[in-house]
């Protein structure tokens, strides 16, 4: 199976040399780059190499490549026939498979590819009528064409089953609508309400998932509810492609997008920004900034990971920019780092800074998101060059798909504009690799192998290599480093102070480094109690504190108390 797999994703990246525009570049070859790329290399579960073949299709039946467009689609089927467990998102590319075969007359074709879809979607337990909302408007659209060529089947019966079907969405919208999603909430779930801002398009669709497309538009503002679930790993995101059936089922396992909701203006966000704020103790902000290959919800569901997993005591916000949710996709995403979109985020900015009334705000960008944080405060740093007070507490740059060199020189522009800025960069990032090898083979600021990590004064660099080893490397930050990040949020911990980091030299000076087994100067558990008993007992006393960190894991800390003891009365001055 394995060894199938592979010869399936080098097939994949020799048609990618033949096709550029796959990487979003229209229908223009441009093989220099393209070229470079080994998607082998980024060892891709079976889900994501049907979705990337289905991506490949799509993208050469636009192009007018029928023959490789079939051969991609019969690819996809293909590794489906072999999955385990069917997901229905899968349907929306047989769809599509469908609509190429109408085009071109194969109207028999199409209804037997559409009657696949069918039951990829009945496999996959799909019961909600928007679940089967494109196969039949397809469905309706191929026997309109067929009408057209005499060979329809039934045009009024597919216009009669779309017309019941409407009216069915209707009223599960309804429902959903007026559903409220934290009634009910146990131990099991949390609800965290995202604040957003967005470059991306309203798709007219009312499903959550679905509200926004991959296309720019104006900056849109409003609040995305997400349920996490209670019982994961730290750093996980547990999803699925649908959620067929009542979503209450779901809620223990999985993460789910409740409602997207807009607001009319800036002044309507703004107020109930500060009435989430006015609930906290803390009025912490946490605004995160998403990478490459990611849509809206993707987006949302890591900003209230990063908020569940951080216990932020505040608000948690998210900018999403219009990447085009592709492996495919990454020269496209690139050119949204443009100039209208950098002043929609420094708008944003202004928004939350003004408008949240928030004691800390801490930023955190991932991936190419970096591109997008870097010039927007650029910008900012040019209209306060010496502000009363920084204008953020930590600013975090997490494999950053930036230019090294770029980066470097950017830093101290900028270093001003907080309190501490802090890279986490690793050797293993894959994605990082394959982007150096995209980029010319300019290093980016977010691979931290020789002759860097990158080292810059008023920057604190953190190497995560030794923390990684699972995936693509490429989000270490919000998992396996996540006691680093949480010292540095929670407390504003030094790199010094947090002892579970070791000092290391490479060619442009010292950094740190996470050994999330060993630790540094104490040890990774010890570490963790003293700093989760600091953040959630407040400001009492270190025995109180100590009472607290042992509350947490019943006898886990057995005959370390004093270990935790001593860290705490280091941390504390006490």
């Amino acid at each position: 199976m394995q060894m199938r797999i592979l010869a399936v994703m080098c097939a994949g990246a020799a048609m990618l040399t033949w096709h550029g525009a796959a990487l979003g570049q229209g229908c223009e070859v441009d093989p220099e780059r393209v070229e470079a790329l080994d998607l082998a290399a980024l060892e891709l579960e079976l889900s994501e190499q049907v979705a990337l073949y289905f991506d490949l299709a799509d993208w050469q039946a636009e192009c007018g490549d029928t023959a490789r467009a079939r051969s991609a689609y019969e690819t996809a089927r293909t590794l489906i026939a072999s999955a385990d467990r069917v997901e229905g998102a899968w349907a929306h590319g047989l769809i599509n498979e469908a609509r190429l075969e109408m085009a071109q007359g194969r109207f028999d074709r199409a209804r037997e590819i559409l009657d696949e879809a069918y039951a990829v979607l009945e496999e996959a337990g799909a019961v909600r009528a928007r679940d089967f909302l494109y196969l039949m408007e397809t469905a309706l659209s191929v026997e309109t064409a067929a009408s057209g060529a005499g060979t329809a089947h039934s045009l009024e019966g597919a216009q009669a089953e779309l017309a019941v079907l409407r009216a069915r969405i209707a009223r599960e919208d309804e429902e959903a609508l007026t559903r409220d999603p934290g009634a009910g909430a146990d131990a099991d779930h949390v609800i965290v309400p995202v604040f957003y801002g967005t470059n991306r398009v309203r798709t007219g669709s009312e499903d959550p998932n679905a509200f926004y497309g991959v296309t720019a538009a104006p900056l849109d503002l409003g609040v995305v509810t997400v349920s996490v679930p209670r019982n994961r790993e730290v750093g996980s995101i547990p999803r699925r492609r649908d959620y067929p059936g009542d979503l209450d089922q779901y809620r223990a396992d999985y993460f789910i997008l409740e409602r997207v909701e807009p607001f009319a203006d800036d002044y309507a966000f703004t107020r109930a920004l500060g009435t989430a704020m006015d609930a906290s103790e803390r009025r912490e902000l946490l605004v995160f900034i998403h990478g490459f290959n990611s849509d809206f919800r993707g987006a949302a569901e890591r900003a209230a990971q990063l908020a569940v997993d951080l216990e932020i005591d505040g608000v948690p916000a998210l900018y999403s920019w219009p990447s085009r949710a592709s492996l495919l996709g990454y020269l496209a995403d690139g050119r949204e780092v443009n100039d209208a979109n950098i002043r929609d985020l420094v708008d944003y900015l202004y928004l939350l800074m003004n408008g949240a009334n928030a004691d800390r705000i801490h930023i955190v960008a991932h991936s190419m998101g970096n591109r997008f944080l870097a010039r927007a405060l650029d910008q900012l740093a040019e209209t306060y060059p010496n502000p009363p007070e920084p204008l953020f507490d930590q600013v975090v740059w997490a494999s950053p798909d930036v230019d090294a060199e770029e980066f470097m020189d950017l830093l101290p522009r900028i270093d001003h504009l907080a309190s501490g800025m802090t890279l986490y960069a690793s050797s293993r990032d894959r994605a990082l690799l394959l982007s150096r090898r995209i980029n010319g083979g300019n290093a980016r600021a977010g691979d931290s192998s020789p002759p860097y990590p990158v080292v810059v004064a008023g920057l604190s660099t953190v190497d995560t290599t030794a923390a990684g080893g699972r995936g693509l490397g490429h989000s270490d930050y919000a998992g396996p480093a996540m006691d680093d990040f949480r010292a540095l949020i929670w407390l504003s911990l030094s790199p010094e102070e947090r002892c579970i980091l070791h000092t290391n030299t490479g060619e442009l000076g010292q950094f740190y480094a996470v050994a999330p087994q060993t630790g540094g100067h104490c040890e990774p558990d010890v570490f963790k109690y003293s700093i989760t008993a600091l953040r959630r007992g407040g400001d009492g006393e270190p025995m109180e504190l100590l009472q607290s960190a042992a509350a947490l894991s019943g006898t886990a800390i057995a005959g370390r108390l004093d270990d935790v003891r001593q860290l705490i009365a280091r941390l504390t001055g006490g």
